[in-house]
């Protein structure tokens, strides 16, 4: 989008930096930056990052072949059945009423749905026993919504207002006439909505908000199963709003979903990776540990949702089949994030329902409330904000000057960061630097230069409270400080006995062997650090292969970054994606990152579509893998 005030201030910009190429500090800031560029590419780092490219899952190796057997299963099903189940699937009147249903409710016909309000007003005043107001208006609005039929969907593509939104967001080639037009005519559309209604309006007497949501329920499921993909950006965008038990019921419907499709459809082939050979191998060895708990069934309960955010792994990088599909996603990831951050700005703003409960109010007297937004937990926003800051400084840094998308997330980058710093996490703190540093390093190593100037402006803007906070870390006057100290003693003898094979998942576990071991009498649900509660959990083999994964997760993004110009979309998503899982695993020396099972599916998430980009943006084959 093309403005007075977007030109002007993209030529203001412009200018500075010609000016500041051209001076003496730029100079003196570059024989720096070649020095320390030159010692950096011959590093140890860098040498263990551009070596073996090798994935280790190999379809000759027999671990591999083992660990794909699922997934073979369902290769053997498809070619056996596939042409059957996709024809008799694709043909039956329970798929063409599902479509039907699917595609009127797409294209938001008003007859489809004024019918639908009608029969939800009769069928809820007959439930109820009783005439409502809310029944006799949502009639009467379906009434009027009968005399036309038209898609309203239609109305938004050609609207200013939306074209406006749609540049802001990043999504300007976004075609709203998604649906099929054939299938907003006839009978059986009016047939569909009328039971609808009637199932709506029943359901309404007796819980409005559950009832009402039945026709929205119905269609997500229906388009979920015709396009798994779906409810991958459904689960993004949703996970820290959503309950975790919700999330949970998406990802395995999206799961499912996908399976069906994978023995329906000729074409579709399952990608597999090293990284998710790891996670298979992970699953495994916590399901022992599970199995061999000092709580058994609770931990085993833990399994389960380790089980249905891991495997959605496989979900996200079967679905997301197209750049433009993954592009989607990880910018709803950076609206959804965003959202959550100004969320939690205005718990600081309005002082709604925040606490001091996570501060020494004793040390930190002028510190201010800690905000958690829609999480629950300072600590938790914190780590959730970790993993879509660098998304967002993607599409900042990405688009030009002159796009209204540039300063749309440059804006939501600004959010993120001062929620991230409203959470007064230090782990966090420490975590968000490093992967900046991360970021910075590998995408332009040269605005290290700024570093002194960048010092020089810190004391001005960053308040007291936060220096006083970051430098507490260590403090064992700090009661947060030392109350994590000891809990990483106490579990550190606990390692000592069960170091092989763990004690079993969950605070039901931890709680009935931690107390032997707890110093000065100090109670936990888990040790405030995931390295350790893995290694207490299910011992050095879980832990082991959970390092291994991230190793072989960020080699693989190493491996995107390499492959092209490191500016383009795709090397710059990879980057965004290990810088943010580096930051969270630094964060999680601190805290029991797992702990919130939204966060723990997030990260899961995140690898993903970090390997999803490995998968579209460089095939294996073309590397030598």
């Amino acid at each position: 989008m093309n403005s007075v005030i977007l030109s002007s201030l993209a030529s203001f910009f412009g200018t500075l930096g010609a000016w500041f190429k051209n001076s003496g500090l730029y100079a003196l800031l570059m024989k720096i930056y070649n020095g320390v560029s030159n010692s950096w590419k011959n590093s140890a780092i860098m040498t263990w990052i551009r070596s073996a490219k090798n994935d280790g899952a190999s379809a000759k190796t027999v671990s591999a072949k083992v660990l794909f057997s699922p997934f073979a299963l369902l290769d053997a099903l498809r070619g056996k059945a596939g042409e059957f189940f996709e024809k008799n699937i694709s043909q039956s009147f329970i798929c063409v009423w599902a479509k039907t249903y699917m595609q009127n409710f797409m294209a938001v016909n008003t007859r489809f749905f004024g019918i639908m309000l009608i029969a939800m007003a009769f069928s809820y005043c007959a439930a109820s026993r009783h005439m409502s107001k809310i029944a006799l208006i949502a009639g009467a609005v379906g009434a009027v919504l009968c005399i036309v039929n038209y898609n309203l969907m239609s109305f938004l593509s050609p609207s200013k207002f939306v074209g406006i939104v749609k540049s802001m967001a990043g999504f300007k080639n976004l075609d709203f006439e998604f649906f099929d037009e054939e299938k907003t005519r006839g009978t059986l559309r009016l047939v569909l909505a009328l039971a609808a209604g009637l199932v709506t309006g029943a359901a309404m007497s007796f819980s409005m908000l559950y009832g009402a949501a039945v026709p929205f329920a119905v269609f997500g499921l229906v388009l979920v199963m015709y396009a798994p993909v779906t409810g991958v950006y459904a689960a993004v965008f949703a996970a820290p709003f959503v309950p975790t038990m919700m999330l949970a019921g998406l990802c395995l419907w999206t799961t499912l979903s996908l399976a069906i499709k994978s023995v329906s459809k000729s074409d579709f082939k399952w990608r597999f990776d090293g990284v998710g050979m790891c996670l298979i191998l992970f699953l495994l060895v916590l399901l022992m540990s599970s199995l061999m708990s000092f709580a058994r069934v609770d931990s085993l309960k833990v399994w389960a949702m380790y089980f249905v955010f891991v495997i959605f792994y496989f979900t996200v990088i079967n679905s997301v089949e197209t750049k433009e599909q993954l592009y989607g996603v990880y910018k709803l990831l950076a609206i959804s994030g965003a959202l959550v951050a100004l969320y939690g700005i205005m718990q600081y703003v309005f002082g709604w329902t925040t606490s001091n409960a996570w501060i020494d109010e004793e040390m930190f007297e002028d510190s201010a409330m800690r905000v958690y937004s829609t999480l629950g937990n300072p600590n938790v926003l914190g780590e959730y904000l970790l993993l879509v800051l660098p998304v967002a400084a993607v599409f900042m840094l990405r688009d030009r000057w002159k796009e209204l998308s540039k300063w749309t997330y440059g804006a939501m980058f600004l959010v993120l960061a001062l929620c991230l710093v409203l959470t007064q996490s230090r782990g966090c703190w420490i975590g968000f630097m490093v992967s900046v540093a991360i970021f910075v390093t590998f995408y332009e190593g040269k605005w290290w230069g700024l570093i002194p100037i960048v010092i020089c402006i810190l004391p001005f803007v960053v308040p007291q409270t936060v220096v006083d906070r970051i430098m507490s870390v260590g403090n064992m006057e700090d009661t947060s400080t030392s109350y994590r100290v000891y809990i990483w003693l106490g579990t550190l003898g606990m390692m000592r006995h069960y170091w092989f094979g763990g004690i079993g998942m969950g605070e039901a576990a931890f709680a009935h062997v931690y107390p032997f071991f707890s110093y000065n009498a100090i109670l936990a649900p888990h040790s405030h650090n995931t390295f350790l509660q893995l290694l207490v959990e299910a011992g050095i083999g879980g832990l082991g292969i959970f390092v291994v994964t991230q190793g072989v997760f960020l080699k693989k993004m190493s491996l995107v970054y390499r492959s092209g110009d490191k500016k383009s979309t795709d090397s710059m998503l990879a980057l965004a994606a290990a810088s943010g899982v580096v930051g969270f695993l630094v964060q999680s020396m601190f805290d029991y990152t797992f702990y919130n099972y939204r966060v723990m599916a997030m990260f899961f998430m995140i690898m993903g579509l970090g390997m999803a980009l490995r998968h579209i943006a460089v095939p294996y084959g073309r590397t030598g893998e």
